[in-house]
């Protein structure tokens, strides 16, 4: 694999990373009040969904290829996001209709 393709799927399963935290908080405060069944299938579909979608776009960039090390990055992402909502929440003042959102 090409370095420039390679720099571009780092880049992109960083920013995904990201992408899949920031979804994944606002899915589970969607579904917190669903019946327990209901909370699994969507889950479920939600997941489902976020995978496809992660592999079609590696798909485009590299012909699908997935390696463990993209997985990383993307954990990377992941983690990177929860910290900075975290700083985000606690050091920076909203204005009441995002403090809302955020607070929940």
């Amino acid at each position: 694999m090409e370095n420039q393709i390679q720099l571009l799927s780092f880049f992109i399963s960083f920013l995904y990373g990201i992408l899949f935290s920031f979804l994944s908080r606002y899915h589970y405060k969607m579904v917190y009040s669903l019946k327990s069944i209901m909370r699994y299938i969507i889950t479920f579909l939600f997941i489902l969904d976020a995978s496809l979608f992660y592999i079609l776009i590696l798909y485009y960039i590299n012909y699908g290829v997935v390696h463990i090390y993209f997985l990383i990055v993307t954990l990377i992402g992941y983690i990177v996001e929860k910290f900075l909502f975290r700083y985000v929440k606690k050091n920076v003042k909203f204005c009441p209709f995002i403090e809302k959102l955020f607070h929940k």
